[in-house]
């Protein structure tokens, strides 16, 4: 598995793990222990999606940053493999 692709998996990874908080948190909004985990998976998937955005371009149009040109439109996209 290539380093762009074990990324990929971990940014999924730390997602899931903080949209599952954010459910479990709308049914147990006052859960502290909770509150944390959802913000540090959160967290965490921000820092890698920061690294992969540097390392490998955008993985959603909005973070095509570039003022010269266009590189959401750069091959290959995340999805392709």
């Amino acid at each position: 598995m290539t380093e762009r692709n074990k990324l990929m998996k971990e940014i999924m990874a730390y997602s899931f793990a903080a949209y599952d908080w954010n459910l479990y948190l709308n049914t147990h909004p006052n859960d502290r222990m909770a509150l944390m985990q959802f913000r540090k998976m959160t967290e965490k998937a921000k820092e890698l999606k920061k690294e992969y955005v540097k390392r490998f371009g955008p993985i959603v149009a909005g973070d095509a940053t570039d003022t010269q040109t266009w590189t959401w439109v750069s091959d290959p996209w995340p999805w392709n493999n």
